[in-house]
């Protein structure tokens, strides 16, 4: 993906917490004050696998950032969420700070 930048790396990383944080919170409240009374405990299976699949895509998403000057992936594939913690791409060595 061609014009990758700072800005862009910290959209895709607040968009993977907010799914992350907000998302199971509306997931839970949707499934507490509608869904689970209606349909029992398999009201909850819907949103949380909803909620689960957009967590996913947007981890993946951040995950395949590329870096600003090699154009490389900055991260490795794997492991898939602890690679995010890398300070310098993988092939460049450029530094997040």
């Amino acid at each position: 993906m061609a014009g990758s930048n700072w800005g862009d790396y910290r959209v895709r990383k607040w968009t993977f917490w907010v799914v992350l944080s907000l998302g199971l919170v509306a997931t839970l409240a949707m499934a507490e004050l509608v869904l689970i009374e209606r349909y029992g405990w398999r009201g909850l299976a819907a949103p949380a696998l909803a909620w689960l699949a957009l967590t996913c895509v947007a981890g993946w998403r951040w995950q395949r950032f590329r870096c600003p000057r090699c154009e490389h992936r900055f991260f490795r594939s794997s492991p898939p969420l602890l690679a995010m913690r890398a300070r310098r791409c993988v092939h460049c060595m450029l530094t997040k700070d």
